[in-house]
């Protein structure tokens, strides 16, 4: 993450960090909550977190898929590595396993195809998991009852989804924000950003930008805060 001065990023794209920094906040208070809760009040507090963990992981996902990686993915040759690295297990470790095969022709367009294809996986192995565990938080709830099995069920089940999670992250962070910021330039990269920190369809459409900047340090507040006045001030331009 290159950085300019003191409170610029160099390229827009690499705020993901910081904002995966965020996520990761509020998937370590989910956790956390999870393994200590033991009465039907905290199991409550447990659904509240995790609601919000759905809402703006989904929404992040989506508009990644929309803005981000898909307009990329679409331009690429298909090729027989690539297929057969874009079903992965979910773990972007087994990205580099891939990498250590290519000495064949096209290796650097194999890696953006699965690197986007693994991404996009994720997304739908993140709703997969998520929805598993809101089956599990409601039946609680609705049984009214909370047992050492249960809460076993539903803390094992956010660790596997934190597991993918970080694979995700990691992946974007290895391969995709790079690719990003070789191949879109500042204009394009402040809006995929832009759609990512303000949802314009909400009733607070500053809802996802002023939650992470709540769970960021003040020198990221800055690179944040900084960010938002140039893509407010492309969006402001005149088409």
């Amino acid at each position: 993450m290159a950085v300019e001065g003191n409170n610029k990023l160099e390229h827009p794209i690499d705020v993901m960090p910081l904002m995966h920094k965020a996520f990761r906040a509020v998937s370590d208070r989910a956790e956390a909550m999870a393994a200590a809760a033991s009465t039907m009040e905290e199991i409550a507090e447990l659904n509240e977190t995790f609601a919000f963990w759905i809402k703006q992981i989904t929404y992040h996902a989506a508009v990644e898929d929309e803005v981000m990686t898909g307009p990329l993915e679409t331009s690429q040759p298909a090729r027989d590595n690539e297929t057969e690295h874009a079903e992965l297990s979910g773990k972007a470790g087994d990205l580099a396993s891939f990498i250590a095969l290519g000495k064949a022709a096209g290796l650097e367009e194999s890696v953006r195809a699965a690197a986007f294809s693994l991404d996009q996986e994720q997304h739908n192995q993140l709703e997969a998991r998520f929805h598993d565990i809101e089956e599990a938080l409601k039946q609680v709830l609705g049984e009214q009852k909370v047992t050492a099995r249960t809460i076993r069920h539903i803390h094992s089940r956010l660790i596997g989804v934190r597991i993918l999670e970080l694979d995700h992250f990691e992946n974007e962070e290895a391969f995709v924000i790079s690719l990003v910021r070789d191949e879109v330039d500042e204009a394009g990269q402040l809006n995929i950003i832009r759609r990512l920190l303000i949802d314009d369809s909400a009733d607070d459409p500053r809802w996802i930008i002023d939650w992470v900047h709540s769970e960021l340090d003040s020198v990221d507040q800055a690179l944040l805060e900084d960010l938002e006045v140039r893509f407010q001030s492309v969006a402001a331009q005149p088409a």
